[in-house]
């Protein structure tokens, strides 16, 4: 996926969202990256399914935010 030249890529627009906004977007994160912990999948795209199931009106960015977060 392109970003157009300017533009911040979908996951580090949870950083520069309001204060709630970002408060919410780190509570989700934290609670997606903790259902990682748990679950171990034993790849990405395992992991990407697992939070596709139990969070499915979150954006697919939020989700691979999630997964980049829990990955280090």
């Amino acid at each position: 996926m392109r970003v157009k030249a300017g533009s911040a890529p979908a996951d580090s627009q949870a950083l520069h969202a309001a204060p709630a906004e970002a408060t919410e977007n780190d509570r989700l994160l934290r609670a997606m990256t903790a259902v990682l912990a748990r679950q171990r999948p034993a790849s990405a795209a395992e992991a990407l399914q697992v939070l596709r199931r139990g969070y499915p009106d979150i954006p697919l960015a939020m989700r691979i935010a999630a997964l980049r977060a829990g990955s280090k």
